[in-house]
């Protein structure tokens, strides 16, 4: 399995598109770590800004899983315990790519807040811990999502199109929430202490991470169906 990981994240620049894909990628992190905190300045220590933050993969992992999967669907082993290796070891790739982008993304904005503003609030120790969990529980979801949609698509093409249809709607709800009335926006607060944020990011964390394990055999048994009508 982690020989699988490190296999996948060593294709990691292909699959972003070579040099377009991974200048476009540069330019979203460097927009994101240092453009965005100096323009909302403090507000970035806010919570809800920083949740939004930790669900970044749900942004750039589902274009790498297309291409990592529908793209190499060819590649993939003839044996169903070798093949679930193989998807396995894209998902975990995948995961470790997203989480690794919020960890830089977030370093990036902080120390650009600091720069331009001095002094900030240092954020408790339990909220970062709950923050780092959350990132790496949406990166494994990220990526266990797109890979049941990659191995469902004729193509990576196909793959992308249908994800940017998903991000666009989950876009349309966030819009659709943040206009409610203001006793709607309490009932979807973020506890902003690092106790309460903490249990809040372990319960959507466990919550993530039973939603990826079933998309992740969702993904599998597509394999495995699609093998089965080849060898018919």
């Amino acid at each position: 399995m982690a020989d699988n990981v490190l296999w996948e994240l060593s294709k990691l620049g292909r699959h972003m598109g070579g040099t377009a894909g991974v200048s476009l990628y540069t330019l979203g992190v460097v927009v994101l770590g240092v453009v965005a905190p100096m323009y909302i300045g403090l507000a970035l220590i806010d919570a809800r800004v920083l949740v939004t933050y930790a669900f970044l993969p749900l942004l750039f992992v589902p274009p790498v899983m297309a291409e990592s999967i529908a793209g190499e669907r060819e590649l993939k082993p003839e044996t169903s315990a070798q093949g679930r290796e193989w998807l396995m070891g894209k998902i975990g790739a995948g995961a470790v790519y997203g989480w690794l982008s919020v960890v830089v993304t977030l370093i990036m904005a902080i120390v650009s807040l600091r720069v331009s503003r001095g002094r900030i609030p240092v954020l408790p120790l339990l909220f970062v811990c709950g923050l780092m969990l959350l990132s790496l529980a949406s990166a494994l979801f990220a990526a266990s999502l797109a890979a049941a949609i990659s191995m469902s698509a004729r193509g990576a093409k196909s793959a992308k199109r249908t994800m940017r249809q998903g991000l666009l709607l989950l876009l349309i709800v966030i819009l659709f929430l943040s206009r409610q009335s203001w006793e709607w926006s309490r009932r979807l607060a973020i506890p902003e202490t690092g106790p309460n944020f903490l249990e809040f990011a372990v319960v959507l964390s466990v919550v993530l991470v039973g939603s990826s394990v079933a998309l992740a055999k969702l993904a599998s048994h597509s394999a495995d169906s699609a093998e089965i009508r080849l060898n018919l």
